[in-house]
C-alpha cells in the first residue's frame, strides 16, 4: 500500500525492498530551493539515522529514584550513501574539492622543451613538462622525444609512458642518460587530447546542496517514494581502497540541515509519495 495505510490492518503491500536513486544538486542561494541535479550512480547502500538527545527529570520523593519525566531535547537526521561509480565528479565530493576538464596539453598545438637543470638519476620516473611546468600527455608513438645532444636509445637508456607523459631513466651505472643533463624536446601532436580531467583535492571547506533518494520498492510493484533532504553538508567516511579485490567504493555521511525556504512545513527531511506512482 503506497503512503499512508487508512485500512488500519496490516498489509504485505506496506514491505519494503530496498532499491533506489541518489541525487545531488547545488541550491539556489535567494530561493533555497534546488537547482539542477545530478545523478550520483549506481549506489550499493544508503542509510537514514535519526538521532535523539534527551533530558531526564528523576524523582527523589522516595527510597528508589524513578524517571517521572523525559523531554526530547535536540534531533538530528544523518544519512550515509556508498557509491562505486568512481568518476570525477564523484571523487570531488569525497575529496572536497573540484572537478574539472581544464588541464591543458602542450603538445596538442606545438612541441615543449623539458630541462631538469640537473643530472638524471637512474631508476628514476620524470614527468615531462613545458617551460612553464605544464605536464605532457598522449605522447606520439614514433619518435615522440628528441634529445638536445648526445645519443640515447628507448629500451637501453630510457623508458617512456606516453600516455602520461612521462620518462624512465634506464640504471646503467653513470652511463648513456643516467647521470647526463640534457634538454628534452616533446614532439608536438595534433591527435593528442587537448585538456585532461583532474580533482583539484581539499581546497572546498563544506560540501553543501540538496539531495534527493527516489526509492523504488520491488516489494510493491515498484512503487516510489522520494526522501528529499533540503540542504545537506557532505563529507567522506572510511577509507578509498586504491587497491583491492572488490569493486572500489566510496562513502559520503551527512547531516540535514534545516531550509525553511525549500520548504517551511517541513524543512530538514520530506518525504512524498503518490498514489500512482
Amino acid at each position: 500500500m503506497p503512503g499512508i495505510n487508512t485500512t488500519g490492518k496490516p498489509s504485505p503491500s506496506d514491505y519494503s525492498l530496498g532499491r533506489g536513486a541518489v541525487l545531488f544538486g547545488t541550491v539556489d542561494a535567494t530561493t533555497g530551493k534546488p537547482k539542477e541535479y545530478r545523478h550520483l550512480g549506481h549506489a550499493t547502500e544508503f542509510n537514514i539515522t535519526i538521532e535523539s538527545e534527551t533530558l531526564e527529570h528523576q524523582s527523589s520523593r522516595e527510597g528508589l529514584k524513578v524517571t517521572d519525566k523525559e523531554v526530547v531535547v535536540s534531533q538530528k537526521a544523518s544519512l550515509s550513501v556508498t557509491l562505486d561509480e568512481i568518476n570525477f565528479e564523484n571523487l570531488a565530493l569525497f575529496a572536497s574539492g573540484e572537478a574539472d576538464a581544464a588541464l591543458a596539453n602542450p603538445i596538442k598545438t606545438g612541441s615543449a622543451v623539458f630541462t631538469l637543470g640537473e643530472a638524471f638519476k637512474g631508476g628514476r620516473w620524470y614527468d615531462l613538462r613545458d617551460a612553464s611546468g605544464a605536464r605532457c600527455f598522449d605522447l606520439l608513438t614514433t619518435s615522440p622525444i628528441t634529445f638536445a645532444s648526445g645519443s640515447y636509445a628507448e629500451g637501453v637508456d630510457y623508458e617512456l609512458d606516453r600516455v602520461l607523459g612521462r620518462i624512465f631513466v634506464i640504471n646503467r651505472g653513470g652511463a648513456g642518460l643516467d647521470g647526463d643533463t640534457v634538454a628534452i624536446t616533446v614532439a608536438q601532436n595534433n591527435n593528442a587530447v587537448a585538456t585532461v580531467d583532474r580533482v583539484k583535492a581539499l581546497v572546498v571547506s563544506t560540501v553543501t546542496g540538496a539531495l534527493k533518494f527516489r526509492a523504488e520498492n520491488p516489494a510493491n510493484g515498484d512503487h516510489v517514494t522520494e526522501y528529499q533532504f533540503h540542504s545537506v553538508n557532505l563529507k567522506a567516511e572510511g577509507d578509498f581502497a586504491l587497491i583491492g579485490d572488490e569493486f572500489t567504493t566510496m562513502q559520503l555521511t551527512g547531516v540535514a540541515e534545516r531550509n525553511e525556504l525549500a520548504d517551511p512545513t517541513s524543512p530538514t527531511l520530506t518525504i512524498i509519495t503518490h498514489a500512482n506512482a
